[in-house]
């Protein structure tokens, strides 16, 4: 599939690195945990690739209080250049800068910690099914 101005799979990975740097640092987050992968944007696993990434921190005492957090990282988030993505559907909060995706997610009862998931862009033509690798575990500070 051709792709106006690919990446290559280094700068797909440095393009959520740097978000998640920017993230963290924006919100003070204290990170318990973090994964990184190349993920196909299709499903057929086929190219282009992007990076993708989670990092985890640690749960509200509470539903709501989590609720009341991630409204404010919201807004801290949006004070530091991060916007809207309306064309991006999911049952978190969803904010994009420099073309990178951030999924802030509800807190549930099925997960030891909250994440926040950042989608790079479909630009990674180089990466294949077979050299995608694995998840990484990654330290974001």
């Amino acid at each position: 599939m051709w792709v106006p101005n690919p990446l290559t799979p280094e700068e797909s990975e440095a393009q959520v690195m740097g978000a998640a740097h920017d993230l963290v640092a924006t919100l003070h987050l204290q990170v318990v945990d973090g994964a990184f992968w190349h993920a196909s944007c299709n499903d057929d696993g086929d190219a282009p690739f992007r990076g993708q990434m989670r990092i985890g921190y640690p749960k509200a005492a509470s539903f709501a209080e989590s609720e009341t957090q991630i409204a404010q990282m919201v807004d801290q988030l949006r004070a530091a250049g991060w916007q809207g993505d309306s064309d991006f559907h999911s049952h978190g909060s969803v904010l994009k800068k420099d073309n990178v995706v951030a999924i802030i997610g509800p807190q549930t009862v099925a997960t030891s910690s909250r994440d926040i998931e950042l989608l790079g862009e479909c630009r990674d033509t180089t990466t294949t099914k077979e050299t995608r690798g694995g998840v990484e575990p990654i330290t974001v500070s």
